[in-house]
């Protein structure tokens, strides 16, 4: 792929969703004047950018990079998956004592360790 470009990642987010840069801009309030500066290399700021990425329904690092986040998933561990599985089988009713336990452990750990370890 050539060099960046946010002038080619702008149409291309506009175009999957129907629209255009300039309807766009204009749906936000913002000057239609500014895409003739993005052909040349120019770069909204941020505020505009996000303004923009808000409009379209898409993180802005996808307006600017045309890269999608992670997904929580792809974001987890297999560990944490692991986790996810147990809670989801525990029934909706003991969900919270559940969570209210763990909490607890986590909270003051040291309490639990010295049960069941006599030291003499």
């Amino acid at each position: 792929m050539g060099e960046w470009s946010f002038y080619e990642n702008i149409y291309k987010v506009c175009r999957e969703r129907g629209t255009n840069p300039t309807a766009v801009l204009k749906a936000i309030g913002s000057s239609a004047g500014n895409t003739s500066k993005w052909k040349h290399g120019s770069v909204p700021n941020v505020e505009l950018c996000n303004r923009m990425a808000n409009h379209l329904g898409v993180s802005l690092d996808y307006l600017v990079n045309h890269r999608k986040l992670k997904s929580d998933q792809e974001l987890l561990s297999e560990s944490d998956k692991e986790w996810l599985r147990v809670i989801h089988r525990i029934p909706e009713e003991k969900q919270q004592m559940c969570m209210d336990f763990l909490k607890t452990h986590i909270a003051i750990p040291e309490k639990f360790e010295s049960h069941g370890k006599r030291t003499s």
